[in-house]
């Protein structure tokens, strides 16, 4: 990892500066998408962009679909909790390539990214231009992830 990143690496998650969100694509802007949830969880059902306090949380969603479309023969499984606890992802059943490039959009918090009351995660309602873009590969995260392949 980049020495650059220490600012964003070592916030205070409960009184952030900034907020993240991970893409395997390279937008200039992020707009608000309608998101589901497997499990039904209200928290991520909304047409919204989901942000989060924590860099290292938003590198799982910079990789995720890449690894479901590399992974759509298999019945894989992923979980993404929405706390700050280490593995941020748990993948079941994936195929993976570890030199899979993904984005981190930093973002500044404005008063218009609303908290979730029970998580760590945040949501904003506006399109949103990121202050800055970090190209992540998977092979510098992974040490993040857990992956139980049968």
């Amino acid at each position: 990892m980049k020495k650059s990143l220490d600012k964003y690496l070592n916030q205070d998650i409960d009184n952030p500066k900034y907020l993240f969100h991970g893409s395997p694509k390279k937008l200039k802007d992020l707009e608000p998408n309608y998101s589901h949830d497997s499990n039904n969880n209200p928290n991520n059902i909304a047409n919204a962009v989901f942000l989060f306090p924590n860099f290292i949380k938003a590198t799982a969603y910079a990789f995720k679909d890449t690894i479901k479309e590399n992974s759509k023969d298999l019945k894989w499984n992923f979980t993404i909790p929405n706390d700050n606890n280490i593995p941020v992802m748990t993948m079941e059943n994936v195929n993976i390539d570890k030199n899979i490039i993904g984005y981190v959009y930093v973002i500044q918090k404005e008063e218009n990214m609303i908290k979730d009351t029970d998580s760590y995660q945040y949501k904003c309602e506006d399109r949103i231009t990121p202050i800055d873009v970090i190209e992540v590969k998977y092979s510098d995260y992974e040490k993040y992830y857990e992956v139980r392949n049968d």
